[in-house]
């Protein structure tokens, strides 16, 4: 992993922009001294990583860094967001994704510590017959990377997660394997030529992604027409599928746009 995520950083040189659970005094029941001590070192555990996913979802100050934004059909989506620390070390990367079963935007929160995996969160949506509900797992991993807690709560809306209580369940790994691949742009995240999209406006949008019809595919606004911009457009169907490597940057403003700063055969 520490090696996935030196690579991460490398290859995305973007600038940066930049319940704790209390402790509770139980009565002491002395006909059951084990379950006492057994609850006390759980609670002490899940306070000490709680503690640290809070520091982390409410530091305004974390910088802040964009993957593209990827479609595949007419529901599926993924995109990443990633967050610095003042030492431009990587502490959160959150995975965003709509599914072809679902419209609705679903999750995934990764906490790094000292490089390592050490906390996730999942928010995902399940469907039985007509009806449907939201699930939330939260898992707690060792220094090797392995899930040692997960607890688990769901609701019959999104909103209400937070009113409900865990319950503990077996370990389960959330793996930030995809993730990693859409932020380096890798396998089915590549960013291969796929043609251009002009719309009646003037804009001209540079469409990359994995070469294939089905694939996930993503959209930047050309600002610039660079020789390699003029190369493409004069022999798009020649080079559909050429490989790319793209800078662009990503601008929230009346919506999100990606804005291409360069482009170069890869």
């Amino acid at each position: 992993m520490k090696n996935r995520i030196a690579h991460l950083l490398s290859v995305f040189s973007l600038i940066l922009i930049s319940v704790s659970c209390s402790d509770t005094n139980n009565e002491e029941n002395v006909n059951l001294p084990e379950i006492n001590t057994e609850t006390s070192e759980e609670m002490k555990m899940a306070e000490e990583f709680e503690s640290y996913i809070a520091m982390l979802d409410f530091n305004d100050s974390l910088g802040i860094a964009n993957s593209l934004f990827y479609t595949k059909g007419e529901n599926e989506s993924v995109e990443v967001v990633l967050f610095f620390n003042d030492s431009s070390e990587l502490v959160k990367v959150v995975e965003k994704m709509t599914l072809p079963q679902s419209s609705s935007v679903q999750s995934n929160v990764f906490y790094l510590k000292e490089g390592k995996k050490y906390a996730t969160k999942e928010y995902m949506e399940k469907v039985e017959g007509d009806s449907s509900y939201f699930v939330e797992l939260r898992s707690y991993y060792d220094s090797n990377e392995k899930p040692i807690v997960t607890k688990k709560r769901s609701a019959m809306f999104e909103e209400m997660l937070e009113m409900e209580s865990f319950q503990t369940i077996e370990p389960q790994d959330c793996s930030m394997d995809r993730a990693l691949r859409c932020v380096n742009q890798e396998e089915e995240f590549a960013t291969t030529f796929q043609g251009f999209v002009e719309l009646e406006n003037g804009f001209l949008f540079l469409i990359v992604g994995e070469d294939s019809k089905e694939g996930y595919s993503s959209a930047m606004i050309v600002q610039q027409v660079t020789p390699t911009i003029m190369e493409l457009r004069s022999k798009e169907i020649e080079m559909l599928g050429t490989p790319l490597i793209v800078d662009f940057r990503t601008v929230v403003d009346q919506g999100t746009q990606q804005i291409l700063l360069s482009v170069r055969k890869g």
